[in-house]
């Protein structure tokens, strides 16, 4: 009997180590705010279906444009209340003025330049403020497509900014406007369309898709590209607690995908914008490309200089260094 029994024990204990070892799951609620139109959307939502095929379903990712507020979002991310994020760089205005160096005029002066120089510099000046500020690991970064400027009335010159109340998206075109006279005039996401044709704004800032996705069309015709605030970053960014939770051989999986999300976003940002600005003008805008001379006049030293010290000012109040950082977009430029 007791031969039997150990025979049996032997049996059971073999086959129980013989059976596949269920790998666990994973799931992460992650916010983003619902641009309708834009590339930023455009790219978060293929990241459920493409985490999960590269995962083999070991981390399923969850959307949410409801749970929190945009803006309270990287707060939420940091308190363990949310997941993660597709985080947009000008709600960091107030917290984390650092992160939109790409609103200042002049110093990125295109998306190629801005994405060439993420890994010798850029990406992990980002990572290293999510992760201090925010308690969040950076796993993905973008931009929104081409930024625009609408209007009901033509803007031709820098002068035909005066008096006009403009709805900007970031502290540092608000006071660009600021310089130019204008009135900037916060305006919710959601309220931007009707707030245009009501009257309540006379100018809108957005990106190109934004402005073909909400429809600007219906109740502006003026199109106007003119280079304020190129690069509007996003990160796609999660808790660290979370991130800490996930196995080496996962995370390496994870990371891997979201690198190639972000190379193929920005690989598609030149033809989106193009879309989006050709789509525009046949559904009736009319497209304004300021030329050099307007350019120079508009980013002239007396309505930068302004925007730069405020910048600095916010950064040193903030504990960080804004000048240093600028230096070292500049040199790098010089090297590029």
């Amino acid at each position: 009997m007791k031969h039997w029994t150990l025979a049996a024990c032997m049996v059971s204990t073999t086959f129980a180590f013989a059976q596949p070892v269920q790998s666990q799951e994973f799931t992460w609620s992650i916010g983003f705010v619902r641009a309708t139109g834009s590339s930023y959307v455009a790219t978060l939502e293929t990241v459920p279906e493409r985490i999960a095929a590269a995962t083999d379903g070991r981390l399923k990712i969850e959307l949410y444009d409801t749970l929190v507020p945009g803006p309270d979002q990287p707060a939420a991310v940091r308190d363990g209340r949310l997941d993660g994020s597709f985080a947009v760089s000008p709600w960091l205005s107030a917290e984390a003025p650092y992160m939109n160096f790409g609103h200042l005029p002049g110093l990125l002066t295109d998306i190629e330049q801005y994405y060439q120089m993420l890994d010798p510099l850029l990406r992990e000046e980002m990572a290293s403020v999510w992760r201090d500020k925010y308690n969040s690991v950076q796993l993905a970064t973008g931009v929104f497509e081409t930024q625009c400027i609408i209007s009901r009335d033509e803007l031709r010159q820098v002068s035909d900014f005066k008096g006009k109340k403009v709805r900007v998206h970031n502290t540092e075109a608000a006071s660009l406007m600021s310089q130019l006279g204008a009135a900037p005039t916060p305006v919710n996401f959601a309220e931007i369309v009707p707030a245009l044709q009501r009257g309540v704004v006379d100018v809108v800032m957005t990106s190109v898709g934004t402005a073909s996705g909400m429809g600007f069309p219906t109740v502006a015709k003026d199109l106007g590209l003119w280079q304020v605030g190129i690069v509007v970053p996003w990160s796609f960014v999660v808790n660290t607690q979370k991130w800490e939770e996930l196995p080496d051989d996962l995370k390496e999986v994870v990371q891997t995908e979201f690198r190639a999300i972000e190379d193929e976003h920005f690989a598609a940002h030149e033809g989106f914008s193009q879309r989006n600005i050709d789509k525009l003008v046949s559904e009736g805008m009319t497209l304004y490309e300021p030329p050099q001379e307007v350019l120079d006049e508009l980013f002239s030293e007396e309505n930068v200089k302004p925007v730069y010290d405020n910048w600095y000012k916010l950064n040193e109040q903030t504990g960080t260094d804004g000048r240093a950082l600028v230096e070292k977009i500049n040199a790098l430029k010089d090297e590029m």
